[in-house]
């Protein structure tokens, strides 16, 4: 019951349920969903500096713990598993007139993200791009390019650095218990 009520209360579920909100009535509303989906994206960037564009965001488990300042964009952001945005990421596109970017905005897949990935505090990928599964991207790097092979990136632009993946950002033990459960927890 605890567990419950504090992810009720917790910042990324409130996060996830205004985006599910935009999401489902920017594409499920025929007449008013995409002025409603409209006003929930500006409401969510009043209150929690996050700038989205609900409706073009497919992402079934996306934690986003700080929000100020981060930029989801109206491009496609599409992953199949956790994505994992630290505060003050950008995502946005390379020019309007290119064409691999204006054919993967047509389609909502500016940004095609694989399972786990990690993006760092004040890092910007610039689409459009693909990311592959367990990937963790290091505070303030560029992302310009496609990244093929799991690892860890760091720099501007962005270079592999390890092959080692920490899943402490995205693994299931990113919500740690707090009390007496705590020491069974971190042994």
């Amino acid at each position: 019951m605890k567990r419950a009520l504090l992810a009720l209360w917790s910042l990324p579920t409130h996060i996830r349920f205004w985006i599910g909100l935009g999401h489902w009535l920017g594409n499920r509303l025929p007449l008013l969903g995409l002025p409603l989906s409209m006003i929930v994206d500006r409401l969510v960037l009043v209150f929690y500096s996050l700038d989205v564009a609900s409706r073009n965001v497919f992402v079934p488990d996306l934690r986003i713990g700080h929000p100020v300042g981060v930029l989801l964009g109206g491009n496609g952001l599409r992953s199949r598993g956790t994505l994992v945005v630290n505060a003050g990421v950008k995502f946005v596109g390379r020019a309007p007139d290119d064409p691999d970017y204006l054919a993967r905005h047509a389609e909502k897949r500016v940004f095609d993200l694989g399972d786990n990935v990690v993006v760092g505090s004040n890092s910007v990928v610039i689409g459009p791009v693909t990311i592959c599964d367990n990937v963790v991207i290091g505070a303030m790097s560029l992302v310009n390019r496609d990244i093929t092979e799991p690892g860890t990136y760091a720099g501007c632009p962005a270079r592999k650095i390890s092959d080692a993946v920490s899943q402490a950002w995205s693994g299931p033990g990113v919500a740690l218990p707090q009390g007496r459960d705590a020491k069974e927890a971190n042994p």
